[in-house]
């Protein structure tokens, strides 16, 4: 190391150097913390000294010789005195205290020596010497004066050091020491420490970089030096970031072994206190480490500033965190688990904040206190609530095996396989079928049992959940306000995602219906996910109104899926946006969740949102983004592991596929037989439905309309039929239509219509479709443009352009090949759009002509290009088939404006209504 020093400390450096020089005898006395440089000033000092021809006596005081006699005068004798003059030739004859033989022979030696030349003694750390070796030195400075002699007697001491010797202090304290107190390092220092060690010189020298060493090390060279050794010890590393600005220190092995060193010297109560600031972390106080490290409030304070001069603290925290790490890594792992058990009570008994003691319960292992277990499950709410949810679920599994009442200890394990599940779905039906026993022997409570069966249904455990619901049902007090809530939402689950679900036993009496503003009262969770069933069962059971739709949306608009309340009712409210055709609202909610999921790394959950998200795209007619979506959903399974949530993203690829005209991938999906559990759900019948499309693009219509008419019938039976949440009538009626039986495919069309209502815009759509198919080309053209209309409402672009090909090949047929084409252009290019190959395929021909550019050029010809740009948006919006209060709306101006400008665009292109429009500017604005 470099010698360092500023100002005073320089001159007062300087003068003593001077005075070994010279030969002129002193005492002095080096003081400063631990690490600050006194030895290394004291080997200055010892060379200096050997060159200018003095003897040099020199000494380490080491504490672990503390007890032991004449310690520190033995390592003089063996360096300076004759063989025969040793500390065990000195006794006590009786008339004088052995240790006073001892002195008196090292004065006459000195004596002796100091006739040749200058004699010099140093002795590091002195604050370790025993206290016959300190008597023997009081002995020596005495009866001796340093400047006749030239003797000069140098130590080194801490100021701060746990205890001094009375005897010790009147040496140290003598008016005529000359006292040399080194300092911490400043920020210019530090900079110059660093060019001096030649550490990258160019990066180094930046103030910035030097002020950060400085902040992490409080100006100690020996930590200083550390860092930089392991800088050196790295040469790829920068000290700089990318935009010059200093970046953080490399703190690696050779600044670890000189934080152990710094605390090895400091003592075994400075360790202690700084172990306990390493486990209290940033809150603790000199009193709680007072009480954790069993001492005295006095002797915490006085090791608290030796590590705060010695640069490691900060008022009670670690200046690097590396720091902390390295006390941490050296308590002893039989010390370890005590302390941290130890650091849990006192912080309890301090108020201290609930996640700060479960970590150190959860360091210390099974909790022995009774107030521990409300603590970890208080702090697993909390982290779980923060997105920190392997943390929680390593609390939740440290408070099951903590626990020691039964029916305390399975809510726990509930709890864990739900919050397990969140991260992977793969293992959830092992985690809930662990639970089975413990319900059916009543060792849970009925009101954590049956949202262990809601979960099992999910998991397509369809045996083991009816197990579970009906010994609920014959055991428990359904009067109780839990168990009722429970038992309706359990109800409410099964009637409209496992309607096939079959019970034995039935609650006598019946729990009384609860409302959703009494459930919210029992529990926030239950309350959400109570209303969230009623709607999504009111949405398939055809009492469902915007209102409905609109409770749903609203009770996803605030909080994450780390709000339990919010999770509780996602997946039923998403469902009811979506089948109320409430489509954007729903790929809003769903988009942001999935959002929270992957930034969560709830794979379960993003595994979830995909499907619906899937099903969304599907009903929108985005049919590449309904296979990316369900695709990504059905990765981490195969179809013999499925849960419902992945029985419908398989349906929905299927269908996509189907649509597309992939019929091998379509076919690949129903390769594997489903599980017979899948036909007791409302997957199922998306199944159902699904593999009938796939059988009737194949070109199979009567296996087809085998799938349509079970579905149709599971449907009627469940009390469930509603064509928002699966058109089987459309489907048989496309089936019987392609086997020529018109008679029988208006029939079930015909049924379909009558049941409009409520988000049926989209189904009705395709009804009419269908029912154009049975009729003549005259009639054909007004049921289509019908279909046209409630299909664009809907959004659903690849019914849209099915019904577009139909209504071409129907101009077609009466002659009018303009509209012809504009509807088969149009329909092409959102085929495009749709992804749907196979149909946009079948579009081209009737295309291609279409494509030149001759008719564009009539159309010019025709006047478009002398319109305004406004009236070119009106005008092109009237194409679209917009209505004059429409395209008011559009371009926010009045009807009566709308009028005016269109007007003016029939004059000038010389057309009498916006029927007579040129065809390919209907086709743009399309």
């Amino acid at each position: 190391m470099t010698l360092v020093g500023r100002g005073k400390t320089r001159m007062d450096i300087d003068c003593l150097l001077g005075r070994v020089d010279s030969g002129v005898g002193t005492l002095a006395v080096v003081s400063g913390p631990t690490g600050i440089g006194k030895s290394t000033l004291l080997r200055a000092l010892t060379a200096r000294a050997r060159a200018a021809g003095a003897t040099v006596l020199g000494a380490c005081a080491l504490r672990e010789e503390r007890d032991e006699d004449f310690a520190v005068v033995q390592q003089l004798f063996t360096q300076g005195f004759r063989a025969d003059a040793t500390v065990t030739d000195l006794t006590d004859d009786g008339d004088a205290p052995g240790w006073v033989h001892v002195a008196e022979r090292a004065r006459l030696a000195v004596t002796a020596l100091a006739e040749h030349g200058p004699v010099v003694l140093v002795i590091d750390d002195i604050h370790h010497a025993d206290p016959l070796s300190v008597r023997c030195l009081r002995y020596l400075t005495a009866r001796t004066a340093p400047q006749s002699l030239s003797l000069s007697v140098i130590v080194s001491w801490d100021a701060t050091a746990e205890s001094t010797s009375p005897i010790l202090q009147e040496i140290l304290y003598e008016c005529d020491v000359s006292s040399i107190s080194l300092e911490p390092l400043n920020s210019e220092a530090v900079a110059e420490l660093m060019a001096e060690a030649n550490v990258d010189t160019a990066d180094t020298a930046d103030p910035e970089s030097a002020a950060r060493y400085h902040e992490l090390t409080g100006g100690n060279p020996l930590l200083i030096y550390a860092l930089m050794q392991d800088r050196q010890a790295q040469p790829t590393a920068s000290d700089t970031g990318p935009n010059g600005s200093a970046s953080e220190p490399i703190a690696g092995d050779a600044f670890q072994r000189a934080v152990q060193v710094c605390l090895h010297r400091m003592g075994p109560l400075a360790r202690q206190v700084a172990q306990g600031v390493a486990l209290l972390g940033e809150g603790a106080d000199e009193y709680q480490l007072s009480e954790l490290c069993e001492t005295s409030l006095g002797l915490v304070r006085t090791a608290l500033q030796r590590l705060q001069a010695s640069g490691l603290l900060v008022g009670c925290t670690f200046r690097h965190e590396r720091v902390r790490e390295i006390v941490l890594d050296a308590i002893p792992s039989a010390t370890v688990i005590e302390l941290h058990h130890r650091a849990a009570r006192l912080l309890h008994a301090h108020g201290a904040s609930t996640e700060s003691i479960a970590f150190h319960l959860l360091a210390a292992g099974p909790v022995k206190d009774e107030w521990g277990l409300p603590v970890l499950r208080d702090a697993a709410r909390l982290v779980l609530a923060a997105g920190k949810v392997e943390l929680g679920i390593r609390y939740l599994k440290l408070a099951d095996a903590s626990c020691t009442d039964d029916t305390t200890r399975y809510e726990i394990k509930a709890q864990l396989a739900e919050v397990c599940s969140m991260l992977e779905l793969a293992g959830a039906a092992a985690r809930y079928q662990s639970l089975k026993t413990s319900i059916l022997t009543g060792l849970m409570a009925p009101g954590t049992a049956l949202p262990v069966a809601q979960a099992m249904l999910w998991n397509a455990q369809v045996h083991d959940a009816v197990e579970v619901i009906d010994s609920v049902v014959r055991h428990a007090d359904t009067s109780r306000p839990d168990v009722a809530v429970e038992m309706q939402v359990t109800e409410l689950q099964i009637a409209s995602s496992f309607p096939g679900v079959q019970r034995t036993a039935v609650a006598t009496p019946p729990p009384a219906p609860v409302s959703p503003a009494a459930a919210y009262a029992t529990s926030p969770a239950v309350g959400a996910r109570l209303r969230a069933h009623q709607s999504l069962l009111s949405v398939l059971t055809g009492k469902g109104d915007a209102y409905t739709a609109a409770q749903a949306e609203q009770s996803l608009q605030t909080g994450s899926l780390l709000d339990e309340s919010v999770r509780a009712c996602v997946v039923p409210a998403v469902l009811t946006l979506i089948y109320s055709s409430f489509l954007d609202a729903a790929q809003l909610t769903a988009s942001r969740f999935l959002g929270d999921a992957m930034d969560s790394g709830l794979q379960g959950w993003t595994t979830v949102l995909r499907g619906l998200l899937g099903t969304i795209a599907l009903r929108r007619g985005e049919l590449d983004v309904a296979v990316e979506h369900s695709s990504a959903a059905l990765a981490e399974a195969s179809t013999r592991s499925l849960n419902t949530h992945g029985w419908l993203a398989l349906a929905t690829l299927a269908e996509a596929h189907t649509s597309i005209g992939n019929h091998e991938k379509a076919a690949q999906c129903f390769a594997t037989a489903a599980a017979p559990a899948l036909f007791q759900t409302r997957s199922g019948l998306h199944y159902l439905y699904a593999r009938g499309r796939h059988h009737l693009a194949g070109g199979r219509p009567y296996a087809a309309l085998a799938d349509f008419m079970t579905c149709g019938e599971q449907m009627q039976q469940w009390n469930l039929d509603t064509p928002v949440l699966v058109p089987w009538r459309v489907g048989a009626a496309e089936a019987w239509l392609s086997l020529a039986q018109q008679q029988k495919a208006s029939a079930l069309l015909e049924a379909q219509l009558a049941m409009g209502g409520f988000g049926t815009t989209r189904s009705q759509g395709m009804a009419l479709r269908c029912v154009a198919a049975t009729r003549d080309f005259k009639d054909r053209l007004t049921i289509l443009n019908k279909s046209l209309h409630l299909l664009q409402a809907s959004g659903d672009r690849y019914e849209l352009v099915r019904t577009l090909a139909d209504l071409s090949s129907a101009h077609r047929a009466i002659g009018d090949k303009d509209k012809a084409r504009t509807a088969a252009l149009r329909a092409r290019r959102m085929a495009k759009v749709c992804h749907a190959d196979t149909l946009s395929d079948s579009l081209m021909v009737a295309t291609t002509r279409f494509e030149s550019t001759s008719d564009w050029s009539a159309t010019k010809e025709r006047g478009f290009d002398k319109l305004s740009k406004s009236e070119q948006r009106v005008a092109t919006l009237a194409a679209r088939g917009l209505t004059n209060r429409e395209i008011a709306e559009e371009l926010f101006v009045t009807v009566s404006t709308v009028e005016q400008h269109l007007t003016r665009v029939y004059k000038k292109m010389n057309v009498r209504s916006r029927e007579d429009l040129p065809v390919k500017l209907r086709v743009y604005a399309a």
